[in-house]
């Protein structure tokens, strides 16, 4: 039953979050912390008592008939998701949807956005000098300063194609006198694959999200097939069973393409979820493009709710 408070709307509101718990004290990338797990509590109680909650196969009955939809969504595959919140959502019989960068769950390796907020955080300069890929003076003295400039780095990289890409984090770890991460750092940091399908046999989805998440529009077509049917092999074999959903690395719309959503079309994807914003209305929604909503870091509830029952305002 939808409560009566809920703004009159239809459609399908897919929330995105990436990590649960408190990385206030990380050295990793904070911003990917979209809440605590009392917030994420609050949230999925929320959800629950005013919606339906749905999963990837109900999609295809959302978007023929007038029902308010939500989803919940996590993406990269970062421990947490596990520890923090699966419990939650088996509390709360909520379904959640867990999009997967499968080479990290093999390899156990640091994500390029951890390792330059790690970079920044570890730095011994005090400035990043201009030079052809950082094209302007960056401060490094203050705690401000350095999470400014972890945006900063974070921008360029997405810009980078994929042989700039390690070109950058080495030069990064040059001039920042930090190194390069050691992988030990990364230890503990992504789910295992039992944990996968404990969740999987639980009754969450799981999706794709590339085998190594670079930006797809900025790798060569070879480079997109490798990464967009090697990490749905991979994780289809884990399984035991398809998979149809899959997430955009970034996921803003310059950072996947035409052909990117071919590639997804070829290797058997159903639906493909990007990450700027905005809600599905039934009957009007690009498959290969659902829109999804990110949860901030703290946001506060009222904000949340406001979200969730205004997205024509909000999301």
């Amino acid at each position: 039953m939808i409560s009566n408070t809920v703004g009159r709307w239809n459609g399908l509101l897919v929330f995105n979050y990436h990590r649960v718990g408190d990385g206030s004290t990380s050295l990793f990338d904070r911003a990917i912390y979209s809440a605590s797990q009392e917030e994420f509590d609050r949230q999925v109680s929320f959800l629950k008592k005013g919606f339906d909650i749905v999963r990837v196969d109900d999609l295809d009955d959302v978007m023929r008939h007038r029902q308010r939809a939500v989803m919940i969504t996590f993406d990269d595959g970062y421990r947490d998701n596990y520890e923090f919140a699966f419990p939650i959502l088996k509390q709360h019989s909520a379904p959640a949807t867990f999009f997967l960068t499968s080479g990290f769950l093999d390899a156990g390796t640091i994500a390029w956005w951890d390792e330059i907020a790690w970079m920044v955080r570890s730095a011994t300069a005090k400035w990043l000098y201009p030079s052809r890929l950082v094209p302007e003076l960056i401060p490094l003295s203050s705690s401000m300063e350095r999470e400014e400039a972890i945006c900063r780095l974070l921008s360029i990289y997405k810009t980078l194609s994929t042989d700039q890409s390690e070109t950058f984090l080495n030069a990064l770890a040059h001039h920042t006198g930090s190194g390069r991460a050691s992988q030990d750092l990364a230890r503990d940091q992504w789910m295992s694959w039992e944990m996968i399908r404990e969740m999987d046999q639980s009754g969450m989805d799981i999706g794709g999200h590339t085998i190594s998440h670079p930006v797809l529009s900025q790798s060569s077509t070879e480079e997109q097939r490798e990464e967009i049917f090697g990490s749905k092999s991979r994780i289809e074999s884990m399984l035991g069973h398809p998979i149809t959903a899959f997430s955009y690395p970034v996921g803003q719309p310059d950072s996947f393409t035409e052909q990117t959503q071919q590639l997804l079309h070829e290797a058997g994807y159903r639906w493909a979820f990007s990450f700027s914003g905005g809600f599905a209305l039934p009957g009007k929604v690009d498959q290969l493009n659902v829109p999804r909503v990110a949860v901030a870091p703290h946001i506060s509830q009222e904000l949340f709710q406001s979200t969730a029952k205004l997205p024509w305002l909000f999301a």
